[in-house]
């Protein structure tokens, strides 16, 4: 009788899942597990649901319990999968072992993300050759050169690892405050003296690798102030239309994953110019990718004060709009653009050269002395060829 009811339970949260009712899904799943179900889908489904909340912990112990019922491959491959959400990458390869030979090839990814982590780069390599026509297989292969040059003691996992193992993308970061941060919205208004901070950081690397560049280019409101402003700094001319054979370095200010990145650049690369592209911002819209800029300043949601059209972007603080905790209310502003882009670009000038010392800039620059393998670093190289 008692199973009957548990069994009961677990329908119903199955149906208030299938109708995106998840708190009601969660009350029945728990519900039959409270019961102690003899058979590992409410387990299963409830340990579902906490780890895509990050509740990896419970996650596992519900797995524990499902697995007990017998050799499931859908309980172990979850097991797996939380095992190495939880850093668990022996355990989490054992699991994946299991369930590696049942065809699905993205099975045999994961064991070879489990490998990687590990450390064991010649296995994960010929674990992911067996499926190497599967994209994702494709992109680790990719970065296996990058991934040795880490060992198995250091974590992976980080923003900056990640855009240099799967982008080639040099992370350059910014100072972190000055600006309107919300955290739990992952939003960051970039100031003149962030952009100061990246600009300069920029400006280093170019005089440690001697880049050099026939011009500077990026057009439009958005864009247009921080390429006037990096040639002033660099002391290179603007190039108002694309030109055959050009060295040129595109500047933007925030810039919305590969797609737009491509448009930015098409124009001139279509011309048969060579493109670096500097981007003091950029929210990303997928995994890291090779298409997107070659450095950056700020990774997550973010705005430039003089360019403000996203909602996010536009949040002002409003005494009459409800508080969250210690954050004064924020109500939706209108869209802003500045048409004064001479005005912006002389306040990122003045911002750079007002800057101070920059405690950060040797770590950041020094982590890509260990780790040069990103795209930027091929400039000139096809010169000294």
């Amino acid at each position: 009788m008692i199973q009957q009811l548990a069994r009961k339970h677990f329908e119903r949260g199955r149906q208030f899942e299938l109708q995106e009712r998840i708190p009601e899904a969660i009350e029945a799943y728990r519900r039959a597990c409270d019961m102690q179900a003899t058979f590992p889908e409410p387990y299963l489904a409830l340990a579902r649901i906490e780890a895509t909340r990050g509740r990896h912990e419970e996650a596992l112990a519900l797995l524990d319990t499902a697995a007990g019922f017998g050799d499931d491959p859908q309980v172990i491959e979850w097991r797996a999968y939380v095992n190495g959400r939880l850093r668990r990458f022996e355990d989490a390869l054992a699991d994946y072992r299991q369930v590696v030979d049942g065809g699905d090839p993205h099975v045999r990814v994961n064991l070879g993300r489990m490998l990687l982590a590990l450390g064991r780069y010649d296995e994960a390599a010929a674990e992911l050759k067996k499926v190497e026509e599967d994209e994702s297989a494709k992109q680790l292969l990719d970065a296996l050169p990058r991934y040795r040059e880490f060992g198995a003691d250091r974590r992976v996992d980080d923003l900056r690892t990640v855009r240099y193992l799967f982008g080639g993308t040099v992370v350059l970061g910014t100072l972190g405050d000055g600006g309107l941060r919300l955290v739990g919205s992952r939003y960051l208004l970039l100031t003149p003296r962030h952009a100061a901070s990246t600009i300069g950081r920029f400006v280093a690397l170019v005089r440690r690798r001697k880049w050099t560049f026939d011009g500077v280019v990026g057009q439009g409101a958005h864009h247009g102030p921080v390429a006037d402003a990096v040639a002033r700094i660099l002391g290179v001319p603007r190039l108002p239309t694309p030109e055959a054979g050009a060295r040129v370095l595109l500047c933007s200010a925030v810039v919305k994953g590969p797609v737009e990145a491509a448009s930015l650049s098409r124009p001139w690369r279509e011309a048969g110019a060579r493109v670096m592209h500097l981007a003091l911002g950029l929210v990303p819209t997928g995994d890291p990718t090779p298409k997107e800029p070659d450095l950056v300043g700020f990774v997550n949601r973010c705005a430039v004060p003089w360019y403000r059209v996203e909602p996010y972007a536009r949040l002002e603080r409003d005494p009459d709009a409800p508080q969250d905790g210690d954050w004064p209310g924020f109500s939706v502003g209108p869209a802003f653009v500045d048409p004064n882009g001479a005005r912006v670009a002389q306040e990122l000038v003045e911002a750079y050269a007002a800057r101070g010392a920059d405690g950060q800039a040797e770590g950041i620059l020094g982590w890509y002395r260990q780790h040069p393998q990103v795209r930027a670093f091929r400039w000139g190289q096809e010169d000294e060829g």
